[in-house]
Formats: structure tokens, C-alpha cells, sequence
């Protein structure tokens, strides 16, 4: 039998009274010492939960399936560990080359009163997808009076003695070159678009022989341009009179010792205006391949009025020679003069353009 002490809280085996404190006790059950103060056991386990459906297994093994297939995919292309020691690389951005597309040049030459100056040097995409370079180059030193046609014998060279890039070559009459671009609004300055070219940084030199200009115009018909001037919009026919043409050398390479006829076929007058037409007779044909310039001006007296030059056979659509007209402002004046040149001639110039 066991006993409880309330005051001492304590089991006292086989008493009444507590030894200790002479508190009576309390009787307890005859369960074994080895029973006392044991803990009530833990409740029992629960039901067991339902087992899983068909569907969540299945949508586990997909998941465990595409995890499986990432990891191996991720494996396959993933860059090889830089190894021990080894500088990473830097990521960089490539950027185009300073200078890549337009270069500054500034490369002279002179020779008796001639000036040549290479601007500058551009590249640019054609049509065809190729990179051509476009050259702009500044002449100075010719005759008012004649136009720049082309630069002979030029050569462009690169850093090693070889070809930068190739141009064009056209035949002006008997005088061949590099055809040259007027630059609108620039007066003297003018372009060349060369062949396909490399980076412009390879351009070092360029070689010249000459600059091919018009021929003067030397030949010259007179008009009578005396009586009234109406006051417009009508204007007065003048009778070119029986001295209205002249025989100019035609100036083309194939076709050695003709003669072209170039006769003034019409004129007009009003007060403030002269217009000239100029025939370049058209029983001649062209040359195939073959430009011939035409060179007319209208004076009054030592003034030019108004010049023009055009290229005949520069239009591959028209066959036959063409002719030119001029139209110059004047006050009303008793002569007016047409003065006419054809074909091309050069100006020397043995020069080497570089930095």
C-alpha cells in the first residue's frame, strides 16, 4: 500500500502518518512502485491517410520527368569552367572604327597656277550592297570660261604601293580621265565615287597626271540685235543673219579630222532678256562611249552675259548630237555675240597628293 503527504508532496510506502512532518496521509491505489509517477501513455496513432490518387502520381512523375530533362539541357551548354588562375574576359561592345566612314584629307599639289586639293574621303553603301568611297576634291587656278571635266592618270594607292580602290575612266572628245561631279552650291569643288574600297585609313597616296578642262571658246558668230526691244512678255525674233555658223574639229578620238557645224538657229529679244539656241548639226552622230563637250557664251561687247557647257553624247538615250540654248539677261543692246568651243584639252600637273 502507498500513502500521499499533501504537505510534503511526497509518496510515503507503508504509513499513516508522514514521518517527516506528522501530516496524515492520504491512501493510494496498490499499483506497483514501478507504475508510480509514470506518465499517461501517448495517445495512440490516428487513421492513416487515404493513399494518393492515380492523377497525383502521374503529375509527380511529369514534374521529376522535365526537372530531370532541364538539368541535363542546362549541363549540355553551360561554358567550361575558366580554369585555375585564368583573368576573366571582360565583355566588350564592338564599335566602329574612328574615322571609318569620313576621312579629313586636305592633300594639295600646284603646278603653273593649277591647284589640286583632295578634301576629303567618304564611303558609302550602293544599291548592289557594295562600299564604294566617294572623293571630293577642290580644283583651282583654270579659266573661268572652261569647265572641269576629269582628272587624268589618277590613281589611288594604299599603305603597301597597291590599289585603294579603282575609278571610273570616260573619254571627253580626244582626252580621257576620271569623270569629275560638280558639288551643287560649291563652286570649284567636285566629287569621284570610286569602286569598292577598303577602310579609308588605308588610302596614303594619290597619283595624278593632269586636269582635263572644255576648250576655249574661240569661234564666234555676230547678231544684229539692233531696232526694238519689246517691252515683253512677246519677244522679237532676230534674223541670225547668212554668217550664222561656224566649223569647229569634232574632237572625238574614232573619228579623226571632222569637221562639226555649230549654227545659231533661232535668237530672241525683249527688254531685260537675249535667248540664243545653238545647233551642233545634226546629220553627226555620236560616238558611242564618247562625250564631246560644248562650250557657248553670249557677250555684249568685252561682257559676258550668261556661258554654258554641256556634255553631247552624255545621254546614251538620244542618239543624234544635240545642240545648246542660252538665255542671259541684257539690257537692250545693238550686237550681241555667241562664242562657241567643243571638245577638251589638259592641264598638266605630274603631282603626288599625300599627307
Amino acid at each position: 500500500m502507498r500513502a500521499w503527504c499533501p504537505r510534503c508532496d511526497a509518496v510515503r510506502p507503508g504509513r499513516t502518518t508522514c514521518p517527516v512532518c506528522a501530516t496524515p496521509l492520504a491512501t493510494l491505489d496498490h499499483a506497483t512502485p514501478a507504475q508510480a509517477g509514470a506518465e499517461p501513455p501517448p495517445p495512440g496513432p490516428g487513421p492513416a491517410p487515404p493513399p494518393p490518387s492515380r492523377l497525383r502520381i502521374a503529375l509527380t512523375a511529369a514534374t521529376l520527368v522535365v526537372a530531370g530533362l532541364a538539368f541535363v539541357a542546362g549541363r549540355s551548354i553551360a561554358r567550361p569552367a575558366a580554369p585555375a588562375g585564368a583573368t576573366p574576359q571582360a565583355t566588350t561592345t564592338t564599335a566602329p572604327e574612328p574615322g571609318a566612314d569620313r576621312r579629313q584629307l586636305g592633300w594639295t599639289a600646284s603646278a603653273g597656277g593649277l591647284t589640286v586639293t583632295a578634301v576629303e574621303a567618304g564611303r558609302q553603301a550602293t544599291e548592289r550592297r557594295e562600299t564604294v568611297a566617294v572623293l571630293t576634291f577642290r580644283v583651282q587656278g583654270v579659266p573661268a570660261d572652261q569647265r572641269v571635266l576629269a582628272l587624268r592618270g589618277l590613281r589611288l594607292l594604299d599603305s603597301g604601293g597597291g590599289v585603294f580602290a579603282t575609278v571610273e575612266q570616260r573619254q571627253f572628245g580626244r582626252e580621257g580621265g576620271a569623270p569629275l561631279l560638280p558639288v551643287d552650291g560649291v563652286a570649284g569643288t567636285y566629287r569621284i565615287v570610286t569602286g569598292p574600297a577598303p577602310r579609308l585609313s588605308s588610302l596614303a597616296r594619290m597619283e595624278l597626271a593632269a586636269v582635263v578642262i572644255s576648250r576655249p571658246r574661240d569661234r564666234t558668230i555676230a547678231l544684229d540685235t539692233s531696232g526694238p526691244w519689246p517691252a515683253g512678255p512677246q519677244m522679237r525674233a532676230v534674223d541670225p543673219g547668212p554668217r550664222d555658223a561656224v566649223q569647229v574639229d569634232s574632237g572625238f578620238v574614232a573619228v579623226q579630222g571632222i569637221q562639226l557645224q555649230l549654227q545659231v538657229t533661232s535668237a530672241f529679244v525683249r527688254d531685260g532678256l537675249a535667248v540664243v539656241a545653238v545647233d551642233a548639226a545634226s546629220s553627226f552622230r555620236g560616238i558611242p562611249g564618247e562625250a564631246l563637250p560644248l562650250g557657248a557664251e553670249l557677250r555684249a561687247g568685252d561682257r559676258v552675259l550668261c556661258s554654258r557647257t554641256l556634255l553631247l553624247g552624255e545621254d546614251f538615250s538620244q542618239q543624234a548630237v544635240q545642240g545648246i540654248v542660252l538665255s542671259c539677261p541684257t539690257r537692250p543692246v545693238s550686237r550681241l555675240t555667241v562664242a562657241v568651243g567643243a571638245g577638251a584639252r589638259t592641264l598638266p600637273l605630274e603631282a603626288t597628293l599625300r599627307p
